[in-house]
């Protein structure tokens, strides 16, 4: 025999502290005040999924989460469910043997290692009715404690009820609460231990205030993904920020150099100028003027030697007339310096292009296929995949989910 270790945790006498409720919640019934019983929805469609499976015959399985003390008030969080295969009630209680409880503790190893029992769960045809001796035998010996509860079902109408141990007998609690969570453990050992199906697929019952609060968790995980895609975003905004700052503080600090820098230039090119103008060959064209007068005299003289003295003064004043021709090469010289001051001036401009580049460069490459991991959403796949929302339907449509909120950890989706 297995012996299960009865906890209770211990307060001091008059601390007084709220309890770490879950916050979808759903009230069945009138609760006791001397004891707080929560269920997970996943675990309640678990069991009544098991019981109808077999509505001729009784099933048991045993109830596993977590609890606490609060106030003096235990406060019980059933999150998981292992049936029992092949075990039923005798008359004499259910044979809890050393082998049964070796599976039930291999199975709680395997899925649910962080979890304790919390009590046991119990179809029975035909009930409600009054419990045999026998379960009352089978509930003291293995789940002894207040702490410690049973829970029984009807198969086919799916009417349940909580028993806890009281005054040497069960009583019958008023009522409880069902939580909503995405609970990834129920939900992988409902897959693998159901041939594969989800329990979606596996619900024949209809349950509107279920689906409506299921709903509300989903939109509540959505708007708080869109909340962390809004912060990456403001963060990225506020680095660019802060990144022009920087650029803007170094072209102000720089703006000196830049002065000093142009003020160079204009010195170089000034001094350029005068060496040019230094080099030029004037002795070679005061020959040519000299030619020039020499010949128009020549020609004057045959006509009149009195005339080609007088007109020969006016073309020696030639002379200043056309050096101003030869000397414009020169004064090109200053223009040139202006057109490369401004070069120096944009250099930095072009000093951003490095980070605009670098967050312009994004390729997606989309696989054929995906297999879901633990924590995915579809949501959060096309966001994986694609960087956007909208491919949620293509998804839906190419692999035939009708329900977006549901789907199965391994499965392997198909993607346009």
């Amino acid at each position: 025999m297995i012996e299960i270790v009865y906890k209770e945790n211990a307060r001091e006498a008059g601390t007084r502290r709220k309890p770490d409720l879950p916050k979808n919640v759903r009230q069945i019934g009138e609760p006791e005040e001397n004891r707080k019983i929560y269920i997970e929805d996943y675990v309640v469609t678990y069991l009544k999924k098991m019981a109808k499976e077999a509505a001729l015959n009784s099933r048991a399985a045993v109830l596993l989460g977590s609890s606490d003390w609060v106030n003096g008030i235990p406060y019980l969080f059933i999150r998981s469910a292992v049936a029992l295969k092949d075990l039923e009630d005798s008359g004499e209680g259910i044979p809890f043997t050393d082998k049964v409880w070796a599976e039930i503790y291999g199975t709680i190893k395997e899925y649910f290692a962080d979890q304790d029992v919390l009590g046991w769960f119990l179809s029975i045809p035909g009930y409600p009715m009054d419990l045999d001796p026998g379960l009352l035998k089978t509930h003291v010996n293995h789940f002894g404690g207040v702490d410690k509860v049973l829970m029984v079902a009807e198969p086919t109408d799916g009417e349940e009820d909580f028993f806890a141990y009281e005054n040497g007998r069960l009583s019958r609690q008023r009522g409880y609460y069902i939580f909503y969570e995405r609970n990834e453990s129920m939900q992988r050992y409902m897959v693998e231990t159901g041939g594969g199906e989800s329990i979606e697929t596996q619900e024949e019952f209809e349950d509107r205030a279920a689906r409506s609060f299921r709903t509300l968790v989903q939109e509540k995980k959505d708007l708080s993904g869109q909340k962390r895609v809004m912060t990456f975003l403001y963060m990225a905004s506020t680095f660019l920020v802060m990144v022009v700052l920087v650029i803007g503080i170094t072209l102000i600090n720089n703006y000196e150099k830049m002065e000093g820098l142009e003020m160079a230039l204009s010195e170089i090119s000034h001094s350029l100028e005068n060496q040019e103008e230094q080099d030029q060959p004037a002795p070679i064209e005061q020959d040519d003027a000299a030619q020039m007068v020499m010949a128009m005299e020549e020609e004057n003289a045959k006509a009149q030697a009195e005339e080609s003295t007088e007109e020969a003064v006016p073309e020696e004043t030639e002379k200043p007339e056309e050096a101003p021709e030869e000397t414009e090469k020169p004064e090109e010289a200053p223009e040139e310096a202006p057109e490369q001051a401004p070069e120096s001036e944009s250099a930095p401009e072009s000093e951003p292009e490095p980070a605009e580049t670098a967050l312009s460069q994004n390729v997606i490459s989309v696989p054929e296929s995906y297999t879901v991991q633990k924590g995915d959403t579809l949501l959060e796949i096309s966001r994986k995949i694609y960087g956007q929302d909208n491919k949620i339907d293509e998804i839906c449509s190419l692999n035939g989910i009708t329900d977006i909120n549901h789907i199965l950890v391994g499965q392997k989706l198909l993607l346009p």
